[in-house]
């Protein structure tokens, strides 16, 4: 209990740091106003809906119930699956707007359909991508699913005062980070660079995605862990910094994976080329300014970062969502929800800064947030939870 406790007290002072509610600082918004848009949100993503509708056009809800009300899932839309990331989003988002019912059931369901059986090398992972039924397909894991779960757990210990939550992050963790390679599997981070690895198998742990860096997570986990502090502390560094050295320099754009220096890897096994700004790119403007208001350790750099990245997609007029690094569009595919939002909490380097004409842009990315309609039908699983969370985020309704 004195562990939650000191790390209660942490997480009230993380709060107040994230209380600037962008939408009233630069738009003039309302509480009242924000409050009301958040909860619209909410009943948008989070009314359980009927999941012979799930690609219905219209439907907004990503959020489906198992019959007897017990547990539930939030759902890939687009693929008709059940994904670690959309499941742990899901708990982050109920943790943050207090709904615990939501979070206990999306939880229960992952633990029941997703965690891998004890005894079996990939013990205390999630498997990344499993049926509606809870039939596992996906194999493996996805990084950024342990990374959410475990810190929506520690959030949730402090939020609702449960210990057991932060145990049961304290044990997720202590299996993910003492493997041996025994059966393909490793530790979710590589411990001599502390970068967390794409998967933690014999090919995925070779490199790694700019988009899982999220060192406000680790300086979390730095302080509330049960163990490895030390090492959580390092790992929050080395994400940072690999956040801004894995940014284009005159772009700002990132690459959806990289080598553990920075630089862009292309994925032989992947059906796209993964050294260009495509799919999981897109978070990392929201990771870097999550990092700059939270935690506020590497501001120069995020500001530099941030700026070159608002200024490109300004200058492109928000026309494209690919890119190649240097600028050069790939396809016809347009500038995203999702990426209104995650820009838009990149926007909180900008701000707060001596320059005009920095917070005139951050004026106009915030406002392009509140005016951008989230999305629905078939495809609005991934844009939606980036999105809403994005919304938490610039509303200033988002602690660690």
């Amino acid at each position: 209990m004195k562990r939650i406790a000191l790390c209660a007290v942490l997480s009230l002072t993380a709060a107040a740091a994230s209380a600037t509610n962008l939408f009233s600082t630069l738009l003039g918004k309302t509480e009242a106003e924000t409050d009301a848009r958040l909860d619209s949100l909410w009943a948008y993503f989070f009314t359980p809906a009927d999941i012979r509708r799930y690609d219905a056009p219209g439907e907004t809800s990503v959020y489906y119930e198992a019959p007897d009300g017990e547990l539930a899932f939030v759902m890939d839309t687009g693929n008709n699956d059940v994904r670690t990331e959309g499941m742990s989003y899901g708990m982050m988002i109920a943790a943050q707007l207090n709904h615990r019912d939501v979070f206990d059931k999306l939880w229960g369901w992952s633990k029941k359909y997703m965690a891998y059986d004890a005894g079996t090398p990939w013990e205390g992972y999630f498997c990344w991508q499993v049926r509606p039924d809870g039939t596992k397909f996906g194999g493996s894991n996805a990084s950024d699913g342990e990374l959410y779960y475990v810190t929506a757990l520690y959030v949730a210990a402090e939020r609702w005062r449960e210990p057991r939550y932060a145990q049961e992050a304290d044990a997720i963790l202590g299996k993910i980070m003492n493997k041996t390679g025994e059966g393909g599997v490793y530790n979710l981070f590589n411990r001599d660079n502390a970068l967390i690895t794409f998967v933690p198998d014999s090919i995925g742990r070779n490199f790694t995605d700019p988009s899982y860096m999220l060192p406000a997570f680790l300086d979390k986990w730095s302080r509330c862990a049960g163990a490895d502090r030390e090492f959580w502390s390092r790992a929050a560094t080395a994400a940072r910094k690999h956040l801004t050295a894995s940014a284009h320099p005159r772009t700002g754009l990132w690459p959806d994976y990289s080598n553990y220096d920075g630089s862009a890897y292309r994925w032989p096994r992947a059906g796209y080329d993964t050294s260009v700004y495509m799919y999981d790119a897109i978070r990392c403007a929201m990771n870097a300014g999550m990092d700059y208001y939270l935690c506020g350790k590497d501001r120069d750099a995020q500001r530099e970062v941030l700026r070159k990245l608002l200024r490109f997609f300004k200058d492109e007029g928000f026309r494209h969502a690919r890119f190649a690094l240097d600028g050069t569009p790939i396809g016809n595919d347009g500038y995203s929800c999702g990426m209104a939002g995650a820009n838009a909490v990149g926007a909180f380097a900008l701000a707060d800064s001596d320059s005009e004409a920095d917070r005139a842009l951050a004026r106009e990315y915030v406002q392009r947030l509140w005016d951008t309609v989230p999305p629905s039908g078939k495809y609005r699983y991934f844009e939606g939870m980036v999105y809403f969370l994005s919304m938490l985020h610039t509303a200033g309704r988002f602690g660690l």
